[in-house]
């Protein structure tokens, strides 16, 4: 099943913001009003996500991510907190970014982080930098009209600013947050940072905030799932 960028995650909002495990859940159709913006907010405070990853804001744009077992079959999306198993994750995913009221900006970026490395009670590697990619211009719309765009697999090669790092939950270390970050801003000389380990930054707990604000990328969506090994 091909996944469209204006798949989104209110339903499942729901039970993110009860429990901090959630089970897969089919995303909605986002409107163009700030419900289902504030809905995503809530969600990310109910997580820590806001403030422990990124600081708080109003989502204007809504990633889907989805992973899948087979060439053209997508299957388990990611879902505000939902549940994944490593070897669900092994591959890129599928991204799917809508921004209901539009966008105009310079540059797009996909960043994926660990803010529980090695565990949540323990965070001496967080954050871990798990990818970085920079969306083709070819994919970026002004705005004046909603934006949706659908990423699949086979465009990925030669955009990776930092190659995919599929999630591995070290044994008995408990659900890890495993978070898309959605960036803009100007790419022309954006830049990795030097190491996944806290990004860079030799700091624990620090990470995707720090970088982006190193390279004057501004946040304008966020998802996550959790994973934790089978060890525990």
């Amino acid at each position: 099943m091909r996944i469209t960028a204006a798949l989104v995650f209110a339903t499942a909002a729901t039970s993110a913001l009860a429990s901090f495990k959630t089970h897969h859940q089919t995303p909605l159709i986002p409107s163009t009003s700030n419900t289902e913006a504030e809905v995503v907010r809530k969600a990310l405070i109910k997580s820590s996500i806001i403030p422990e990853v990124l600081d708080d804001f109003t989502p204007k744009c809504f990633i889907a991510a989805s992973y899948s077992k087979g060439a053209k079959t997508y299957q388990g999306i990611v879902d505000l907190g939902n549940d994944f198993k490593p070897e669900e994750t092994k591959q890129r995913p599928h991204l799917s970014i809508s921004c209901p009221e539009g966008l105009e900006t310079k540059g797009l970026v996909v960043a994926l982080t660990d803010p529980d490395a090695k565990s949540r009670d323990d965070p001496k590697w967080s954050e871990m930098c798990h990818w970085i990619y920079v969306v083709p211009t070819g994919f970026q719309t002004a705005a004046g009209a909603a934006m949706d765009i659908t990423i699949p697999t086979s465009v990925f090669e030669g955009r990776d600013l930092v190659d995919y790092k599929p999630p591995g939950p070290p044994p008995k270390t408990g659900y890890h947050r495993y978070v898309f970050v959605v960036l803009v801003g100007d790419t022309t000389n954006i830049t990795a940072p030097e190491e996944r380990r806290h990004w860079g930054t030799g700091k624990v707990r620090r990470g995707v905030r720090d970088w982006a604000g190193k390279q004057g990328l501004q946040v304008i969506g966020a998802n996550w799932f959790v994973e934790e090994d089978e060890e525990q």
